[in-house]
């Protein structure tokens, strides 16, 4: 903008002279009888001003806009694997129900046994000496019955498989394991002279996981009746035994 006003500048200073000597000139025309000379005056005048007006700066050389570098041909994407379809997990099998175990069942108080009353010593009778001289016989006493039942106190038996530690494992059950003993003492008694044939009235005596014992009425293969008592225990050592035993110890 500032350039173009200082063309029309510059222009219109050479014009006003040429305009100048335009008019002068015509006036001289009219009037030939003029007296100095004006257009040699205005021609000396504008050489002057001509002389006098500065050079013209050229304008400036147009540089050209730089040559525009083409974008590089774009490398297209390479295909995609297509992702493997997914196979299903299979279905989950659910566990089994949990069966809680039972809820132990306190073991009763067991009843103490009454203690043994052993049988009273014979008092021998006493010989009665007559006055007469015929001799009285004196009563001989007549023998009690053998007993029917065992010369020993108690039997036991190694247990070389997994009936007495099953027991043991399950003492928390309490008199439901003396049916289990009394079977295995009935079993032992079957080695000896005279066997149990069964065991009434059983009730837990002792229950824990060393020793299950068991009190009960057996019944002999005699036809006697007795107290006794059944039992599986652990020793110190690791192994298991079962056997039978009785309550009272004064019998003959």
């Amino acid at each position: 903008m500032a350039l173009n006003r200082k063309s029309v500048i510059q222009a219109m200073r050479f014009m006003l002279p040429l305009l100048l000597l335009l008019t002068v000139a015509c006036a001289t025309e009219l009037d030939d009888t003029a007296g100095p000379d004006v257009q040699a005056t205005v021609q000396a005048e504008v050489a002057n001003q001509l002389a006098a007006a500065p050079t013209a700066t050229a304008w400036p050389t147009h540089t050209p806009f730089p040559t525009a570098t083409a974008y590089p041909t774009s490398t297209p994407y390479p295909t995609t694997t297509p992702v493997p379809t997914a196979s299903p997990y299979p279905t989950a099998t659910p566990y089994p129900t949990y069966t809680p175990y039972p809820t132990p069942t306190q073991a009763a108080t067991a009843t103490p046994q009454p203690t043994y009353t052993p049988y009273p010593t014979p008092t021998p009778g006493v010989v009665l000496t007559p006055l007469a001289t015929t001799q009285q016989a004196v009563p001989t006493p007549t023998a009690s019955a053998a007993s029917t039942r065992p010369s020993v106190d108690s039997y036991a038996e190694l247990d070389s498989g997994q009936r007495a530690d099953q027991i043991l494992r399950t003492h928390v059950l309490g008199s439901a394991n003396c049916e289990s003993v009394a079977e295995l003492s009935m079993e032992l008694s079957r080695q000896q002279d005279i066997a149990i044939l069964k065991v009434y009235n059983l009730r837990v005596f002792i229950s824990t996981s060393t020793k299950v014992e068991c009190a009960g009425t057996a019944r002999w293969s005699r036809g006697e009746d007795t107290p006794i008592l059944v039992f599986v225990e652990n020793d110190r050592d690791g192994g298991n035994f079962y056997g039978y035993r009785f309550t009272d110890r004064g019998y003959d």
